[in-house]
């Protein structure tokens, strides 16, 4: 079969996949996306980055700083996940909700593609390629995360990286520099590279992590150490033992590490299915990822780690195989390094030795989290994406070797197809959830129609991904694309202190969310009229909203007490009370 063919048929089948893992988004692609199920998911603030980055570019202004949300200071957007070749694909499309599916099922097709690819460059059986494809672009990892964290998901260039890479460069042992093999691969790593950072810094790390560890096995000669000698044994202890002592020494002097090891994985999530799973979301499972005994996030999606329980095995089953015939990676002297590889990503995941909730010992790799603009990358458990990459690479090479002269063909690819069956019933997710324009409250259609610069919900809130100051409801992103009323909330990647500081400090918006945060105290005074006066110019709101949950609580009184001796007016709309000035008459 020639190679466009064959190549195009492999894309066809993760297509496939992605439509049955999502179905029926694909009857859906232009008037919905997936979300977690009910509101508040991160899905909600990236539909807001494609309309704002639109926006921007059809207005003539930066799409990379916004007063949209944070009104009237606004925000650099450079440090948000704010995955900019999507909003470019956007541009285009002029349709949010098309631009996220089309994105998400490139990524996922083309992440199958390159994992299949790569893996073929040292194993020789189709379906193991196949079946590599699959677990990279549909791991447990992946799919718990489509309905939330679209740029964790955006994985299409790392194994075209990955490939790249390894074209492009030669190491020796002992030497820093590697030799440039290729200049043209050179160019496709750094094009690629570029790519990733439009979509995400996680996964550009992920990159970055993947070049520095393959480096480190030459620069550290890892390949010429014997595990025969008890000294070998011996050194490795010390080196984790002086790690480990470095690392409580660092926290005892205040280095600030920004709760990396506290977001670390534990080992019992390996074995542990995603919530997510149709088929192995069992009721040990469930009680196990909701207690608070083993997880620091209960329930979070950030605890999974399983990668299924069959590729585990067949791991582990050739890891201590006897007399082990050498694999073809092995003997390659580009793939040598990347069992290496597979385990520093493991141990990433892993920054302390945490089993069942109790930690035992604080791995190597747990320093990286103690390194300046480093330790911003603070979930270690994001990187089982490189594990899924890698160890289907390795396992499958030594599965190989394994059954070349045992097997015949034809039971081999019995075999290959058997194991790929088990992993699609291990991986295959329940029915996601579905977002539409009809799920926007229909007070909102109201407020489209106001006079008026913002609207001010409640509740309201600042966030970003250190520090929270009262609450923000994600969905609020979704539906000013619709009502187009600037927000003085916001939620971002990263948002300077002094921002919080005059928040807090405005004294209208201070004692609003002093009676939203604290409903059991005392009410605060109500603000003098020249301080209403001047929120009211400075935010120049079209209307206040008050969510359904909040009504009649001390936040929504202290509103109707602040504004309507101001003549506002009060009117529910589907359970939410809005309040306006009404300059006009809504209809």
């Amino acid at each position: 079969m020639k190679y466009w063919l064959r190549l195009t048929l492999v894309t066809g089948f993760y297509v496939l996949l992605f439509i049955l893992f999502t179905w029926p988004l694909a009857a859906q692609l232009t008037t919905a996306f997936p979300t977690r199920p009910g509101f508040g998911g991160d899905s909600l603030l990236y539909i807001w980055n494609f309309w704002n980055f639109r926006e921007a570019v059809a207005s003539g202004h930066n799409p990379f700083y916004t007063n949209w949300l944070l009104y009237p200071g606004g925000s650099s957007l450079w440090m948000h996940a704010y995955m900019p070749l999507l909003g470019m694909l956007n541009v285009g499309l002029q349709n949010e909700m098309l631009t996220i599916n089309l994105g998400l099922l490139v990524s996922y097709a083309l992440s199958g593609t390159g994992a299949y690819l790569l893996c073929r460059r040292w194993v020789r059986n189709p379906v193991l390629c196949l079946l590599a494809g699959v677990i990279f672009a549909y791991s447990p990892y992946k799919l718990i995360r489509l309905p939330e964290h679209y740029n964790l998901v955006l994985t299409a260039t790392v194994p075209f990286f990955v490939m790249a890479f390894l074209d492009a460069f030669a190491f020796e042992p002992g030497h820093f520099l590697p030799q440039v093999r290729s200049r043209r691969a050179v160019v496709w790593c750094l094009g690629l590279g570029l790519l990733t950072l439009l979509s995400d810094h996680y996964v550009t790390f992920g990159l970055l992590y993947f070049s520095l560890a393959y480096a480190l096995w030459y620069w550290l000669r890892l390949g010429q150490l014997n595990w025969r000698r008890w000294q070998t044994w011996l050194g490795l202890a010390v080196v984790l033992l002086v790690c480990h002592i470095l690392i409580k020494q660092l926290r005892n002097l205040g280095v600030p590490d920004y709760g990396g090891p506290w977001w670390g994985g534990d080992a019992v999530s390996y074995l542990l299915p995603a919530p997510n799973s149709r088929f192995l979301d069992f009721g040990w499972a469930q009680r196990l990822t909701q207690s608070p005994e083993v997880y620091n996030m209960p329930g979070s999606v950030e605890i999974v780690l399983f990668l299924g329980y069959s590729l585990l095995l067949l791991g582990l089953i050739v890891a201590v195989w006897p007399n082990r015939p050498a694999s073809s990676r092995h003997l390659d002297a580009a793939g040598r390094p990347l069992a290496w590889v597979l385990l520093f990503f493991v141990l990433l995941t892993l920054p302390t030795l945490r089993i069942y909730g109790k930690d035992h010992l604080n791995l190597p790799t747990a320093l990286l989290h103690f390194i300046p603009f480093i330790n911003n990358i603070r979930v270690p458990t994001r990187w089982v994406m490189m594990v899924s990459l890698l160890l289907p690479v390795v396992s499958f090479s030594a599965l190989e070797a394994i059954w070349q002269t045992r097997l015949r063909p034809q039971w081999q690819t019995a075999l290959s197809g058997l194991l790929l069956g088990i992993v699609l019933v291990e991986y295959w997710p329940k029915p996601m959830h579905l977002t539409t324009g009809n799920d926007i409250p229909a007070v909102y259609a109201e407020v489209a129609r106001l006079p008026g610069t913002t609207l001010f919900p409640i509740p309201f809130g600042l966030m970003d991904g250190n520090r929270q100051v009262g609450l923000v409801q994600t969905e609020q992103f979704f539906y000013q694309t619709y009502h187009h009323k600037k927000l003085p909330i916001g939620y971002f990647s990263r948002i300077r202190p002094e921002v919080f500081t005059v928040f807090q400090q405005d004294t209208v918006l201070s004692r609003l969310l002093a009676a939203q945060t604290h409903p059991t105290t005392i009410p605060p005074a109500i603000p003098t009229s020249a301080q209403v006066q001047a929120f009211l110019r400075k935010y120049q709101p079209a209307a206040f909203v008050v969510h359904p949950a909040y009504l009649n609580q001390p936040v929504h009184l202290y509103l109707r007490r602040m504004l309507l001796p101001l003549g506002y007016s009060e009117r529910l709309i589907d359970g939410y009370s809005l309040l306006w000035r009404p300059a006009v008459k809504i209809r």
